[in-house]
């Protein structure tokens, strides 16, 4: 069964004020203090970053996280996003069975198929992609 999150913020967003902040912190701390002041603070910024993107990983298995701009699919290791304004047409068809719809997303340049019965709590995403395009006020076509 994949994953299904619901996040309000990416990984990335989450600490890019921390980042900034190492970042011109160890600018000022190589101009005003040391060479090796400003080597530290860049040196922890970069464990953070580390951190981060081990944090990313740890999901395993695909997954589909919805976050308040875009959607991000994580599948077979690789991971893709779609923003919600960059989708020009949104699809709704029936899978294989009767109840079992699928959503076909077309942005200008790509094709996104996304089944929700095949991840967990398949009606809560169901639910938070409508609320999104309708949100976006993406084109739904039926």
């Amino acid at each position: 069964m994949n994953k299904y999150y619901v996040v309000d913020k990416s990984r990335y967003t989450e600490n890019w004020p921390l980042l900034a902040l190492l970042f011109l912190g160890a600018i000022l701390a190589w101009w005003q203090i040391s060479s090796l002041a400003g080597a530290v603070l860049a040196g922890l910024g970069f464990i953070i970053m580390l951190v981060n993107e081990q944090r990313g990983k740890k999901k395993k298995g695909n997954s589909i996280e919805v976050l308040e701009k875009c959607i991000i699919f994580n599948e077979d290791g690789k991971s893709r996003s779609v923003a919600f304004n960059e989708i020009k047409k949104v699809k709704y068809s029936n899978g294989l069975s009767a109840g079992d719809p699928a959503i076909l997303i077309e942005t200008g340049i790509n094709k996104h198929k996304i089944q929700p019965s095949h991840y967990e709590n398949s009606q809560k995403l169901l639910q938070q992609l409508q609320s999104k395009f309708s949100a976006f006020n993406c084109t739904i076509v039926k």
